[in-house]
Order: structure tokens, then C-alpha cells, then sequence
């Protein structure tokens, strides 16, 4: 299963503010991730150099697909139409689509209050983890 995490779940996760968050970081090497390189770039900017490693650490077990090429920008004037912000939310939400991922896991308001596709599914992370992973 192909899944995409939001920037805010691995700050969460890594920094231990958030315990779904920080389970979701245990399992990373059981999942199929893909995230955009902007992902790795606002982690970096909102933890300390420490945790920034932990982070590098951690996508270093896991099987995490780093996407450099830019996201269509037909899908992200999409994302635009269905009400998300240009620059980061829309960018996201095109991204999860463009690859193919079934699920966007994240704790963004905008994301799980808004968007409405049948491209892939948006959930906090303790219902991911609930629905698809600890039900097995």
C-alpha cells in the first residue's frame, strides 16, 4: 500500500509531540511511502539539527521514495479548484494523486475538513493506523 505523509506527521512524530505520530515513525519501514522533496525540506527547517538526523536516520530503514521531478501542474490547479492553498496544499494533494498513493496521512486542517477527491484517502494517523495497519 502506497501512502504519502505529510511534513506535520513526521515533525510530530520525530519530536514525539504527537503518540500516533511517533507510532506511525515505528512502522515507516512496513509502508510504501512517496513524498515530494519540499516534505524533506520543511522537516528540516522545524526540528533541531538532532532530530533532523533522527529524521535522515529513519528514512534511511524505511522503504521512503524521494520524488524530485515536478508535480504536473495541471493536478496541482486542480487541487487550486477544489479549494486548497496554491503553494503548499494544493502542491500536496496533486502530489498524492500524481503518485498514485491511496492515502494522504496527515493532521492538516485543510486537508481532512476540505478536500473532497475519490484520488486517495486523507487520515490522521491514528485512524490509519486503526483502519490499515493494527487491524492485522
Amino acid at each position: 500500500m502506497r501512502v504519502c505523509i505529510d511534513s506535520n506527521q513526521f515533525i510530530f512524530g520525530i519530536s514525539g509531540t504527537n503518540p500516533a505520530s511517533e507510532k506511525l515513525m515505528a512502522i515507516l519501514p512496513f509502508l510504501e511511502v512517496v513524498i515530494p522533496r519540499l516534505v524533506l525540506q520543511e522537516v528540516s527547517r522545524n526540528l533541531s539539527k538532532t532530530q533532523v538526523k533522527s529524521f535522515y536516520a529513519l528514512l534511511k530503514h524505511a522503504r521512503v521514495k524521494i520524488v524530485e521531478e515536478p508535480v504536473p501542474a495541471d493536478l496541482v490547479n486542480k487541487y487550486v479548484s477544489l479549494g486548497l492553498r496554491e503553494k503548499a496544499d494544493a502542491f500536496i494533494g496533486a502530489f498524492v494523486e500524481w503518485q498514485n498513493a491511496a492515502f494522504l496521512i496527515s493532521s492538516n486542517r485543510q486537508f481532512l475538513a476540505e478536500l473532497s477527491t475519490k484520488s486517495f484517502q486523507v487520515l490522521r494517523p491514528d485512524e490509519f493506523l486503526t483502519r490499515h495497519f493494527l487491524e492485522r
